[in-house]
């Protein structure tokens, strides 16, 4: 009975602690405009993860009538997240663009801190291939 009477009185007054120690919930407005029309207007597309990198690719379009054609076609700009695998990781965001109906075709992986992707973009009949390299601290079109 008096484990039960002990154990009890340990549990209350750890839940308590818990309960007591925590802060008051805060809600911010971001005033960062480029940060609002990013988390707005984009869409996660692809991702990579190996043992020292992961790559998330994000678009987001441009706007109404960005891609110049008559019928109002948007544009879009690929936002590439590269992060270390790590409990401290270096990260980067790097933004390019613009690109008219841009497919990610091919992932390769040049070594653990690095990797290269194939992307295709453009009107149906005439489609461009660009290649890039990524890695921690730089994106880098590549012929």
């Amino acid at each position: 009975m008096r484990n039960i009477l002990t154990l009890t009185m340990i549990l209350t007054m750890c839940f308590t602690q818990i309960s007591l120690g925590q802060d008051e919930l805060k809600i911010e407005k971001s005033d960062n405009s480029q940060l609002i029309k990013i988390l707005n207007n984009s869409e996660l597309i692809e991702a990579s993860k190996d043992n020292f990198l992961f790559v998330k690719i994000f678009i987001s379009d441009n706007g109404t009538g960005s891609a110049a054609f008559p019928n109002s076609e948007v544009s879009y700009n690929l936002l590439i997240a590269v992060s270390e695998i790590d409990e401290k990781p270096v990260q980067n965001l790097f933004e390019i663009g613009p690109m008219y109906n841009p497919k990610i075709v091919e992932w390769t992986v040049e070594d653990e801190y690095e990797k290269e992707i194939k992307i295709e973009y453009g009107i149906y009949k005439n489609r461009q291939t660009v290649k890039l390299k990524i890695n921690i601290n730089e994106l880098e079109i590549i012929k």
